[in-house]
């Protein structure tokens, strides 16, 4: 792959899936399917010989996989358009990369000890058409990152442009208050979780209240429990939040991964 060629490398004019296998089986392809499917064509990519269906997808990934030592991995697949011009493309073709990870654990673990959580102020997400995508295009997240960094976080909240709470620097962020379950709407600005859409599922098949909508600060503030869901670490929970004192609890987080667990297990 050359770089000085690659549109992804040029304009960020690609997007990617970062996805989980498990004794050698892909998790949730489905899903990260629809949701690249999707972006593929909010960008207009396309390859005009063999249209990417679901089997041609899962034949890439499972080529790959044939290839590795490791049964457990972190896999992240890259879709570039191909050609040259400037910020208007030749093409509409595709091209892809897929590197991988092994991961140490076979299953979802909760994390023993919660993580350290700030809000970001260094820069906020726009609402658009590709914020529930996963593109290539990842500045607000380098700059949140480094923040986090500056300042001792394990992750911080990243704002979008009304000043509601979007998501965390690489996950889809729950709150518990008051029995209820909240995470903001995909109209929020945040990424189109393939985890998020699975907790969802799961906490409305176990009966728990959630509603999806506009979360604020305030509302962090006041959390029983705060998570950060993504589709390779699950669940994780958070302990502290700058600018409170007390210690937040998991009770809720443990139950979801406990079932998400078990349902994994019934597809392998």
């Amino acid at each position: 792959m050359q770089t000085h060629f690659n549109r992804a490398f040029k304009y960020g004019d690609g997007l990617f899936e970062t996805i989980r296998v498990r004794q050698g089986k892909i998790l949730f392809l489905e899903k990260h399917f629809a949701r690249l499917s999707k972006g593929l064509s909010t960008l207009q990519m396309q390859d005009s010989q063999k249209p990417l269906s679901l089997n041609n997808f899962q034949e890439i990934l499972q080529d790959f996989l044939s290839k590795q030592s490791d049964a457990n991995l972190r896999i992240r697949i890259t879709f570039f358009r191909k050609g040259g011009g400037l910020y208007t493309p030749n093409e509409t073709d595709y091209d892809y990369y897929i590197e991988g990870s092994p991961l140490c654990q076979e299953a979802f673990e909760l994390n023993i000890d919660g993580l350290r959580l700030g809000c970001c102020t260094t820069v906020q997400l726009p609402i658009d058409q590709l914020s529930n995508l996963k593109t290539t295009s990842a500045l607000p997240y380098v700059l949140a990152a480094l923040e986090k960094k500056a300042k001792a976080w394990q992750d911080c909240l990243i704002l979008n442009s009304k000043g509601a709470i979007a998501e965390s620097i690489a996950a889809n962020v729950f709150v518990v208050k008051n029995q209820k379950i909240y995470t903001p709407d995909l109209n929020e600005g945040c990424i189109a979780g393939v985890m998020r859409q699975n907790v969802i599922e799961i906490a409305e098949e176990m009966k728990m209240v959630l509603e999806q909508g506009t979360l604020v600060w305030k509302d962090v503030l006041e959390a029983d429990e705060i998570w950060l869901t993504n589709s390779i670490r699950g669940i994780q929970w958070v302990s502290q939040v700058e600018g409170r004192s007390n210690i937040l609890t998991n009770k809720r987080a443990k139950r979801l991964i406990t079932r998400l667990n078990q349902k994994v297990e019934a597809k392998l």
